[in-house]
């Protein structure tokens, strides 16, 4: 008996795993449903670079705005901030370079957001050359990183590439000559 109702066991089994292992084909009356091509990807339109628009005062204290660009063919804008040894390092530098190439067309904006210690900072270097307040205008332009520096030509628009740390004078003549033609 025992013998049984082990074969009858072993046979259930083996029906039921070779039911498990069979795949119901479909009913002939049914298509294969339609498979959907992914839809084109369109390539995105160019973006303009965007124009340097804002409202600020200077170091000073009085109002400057996008206008402070007229008669320069090319403008640097270089964020710096007081507490960054390597933007207050190249300040010397970026000060001859605005006093070597002021009367071609060129000139430096300084723009720092962190009131204590500029005024030290800057009269050390012996910056003369425009200093702004920074303003959320200037959002679009910031990598995360100081210094950071942007050029525009007279018009607002952004040309060159953003540089991202400090560079000797060789280094920002090189740039400068190369952007003004």
């Amino acid at each position: 008996m025992k013998k049984t109702l082990i074969i009858l066991l072993a046979l259930t089994l083996l029906l039921t795993a070779a039911a498990c292992g069979r795949s119901a084909a479909p009913a002939p009356t049914e298509e294969p449903a339609p498979t959907e091509e992914p839809a084109p990807t369109e390539e995105p339109a160019p973006t303009e670079e965007p124009a340097l628009r804002f409202s600020t005062t200077l170091f000073d204290g009085s109002a400057a705005d996008e206008s402070i660009l007229a008669g320069c063919s090319l403008t640097m804008v270089n964020f710096f901030e007081p507490w960054c040894p390597p933007c207050i390092g190249e300040l010397p530098e970026l000060e001859a370079l605005y006093e070597d190439y002021r009367d071609k067309g060129f000139q430096i904006l300084g723009v720092y957001s962190t009131e204590e210690g500029t005024e030290e900072v800057l009269a050390k270097a012996g910056v003369s050359y425009p200093v702004l307040r920074y303003t959320e205008a200037f959002d679009v332009f910031q990598t995360g990183y100081v210094p950071t520096t942007v050029f525009f030509n007279a018009a607002g628009e952004l040309v060159g590439e953003t540089v991202v740390g400090s560079r000797s004078y060789a280094e920002w003549e090189t740039i400068v000559k190369e952007l003004m033609g």
